[in-house]
């Protein structure tokens, strides 16, 4: 199983290239129903220069998760919250901390 990091990380690459398999796959059903109620934002303009995931504090079985993406000009961050489900991370809540 991968590791939160990697988790996360491979969640950004899914997000920055729309890879709506991949991206599917990480989510719980609960967390699927919040991207969903989300729709498409805003995105940053222009080629990404900056992407990373910030693990935060643990609340108990929950995992935050800022999600920051940006360009030279712009950036966003998307907080998310993972749970360890069936041995592997999921994105279980998901909404928008920063529009770019």
């Amino acid at each position: 199983m991968a590791d939160l990091q990697e988790s996360a990380n491979q969640f950004i690459e899914d997000l920055i290239a729309q890879n709506m398999a991949g991206l599917m796959a990480t989510f719980t059903p609960e967390g699927m129903s919040k991207a969903m109620a989300l729709g498409q934002g805003p995105q940053p303009q222009g080629p990404v220069t900056r992407k990373e995931a910030v693990l935060l504090a643990a609340e108990g079985d929950d995992h935050p998760v800022d999600l920051v993406v940006g360009t030279d000009s712009q950036e966003g961050i998307i907080g998310t919250v993972w749970r360890e489900v069936g041995g592997a991370w999921k994105v279980n809540d998901i909404h928008v901390k920063k529009q770019p």
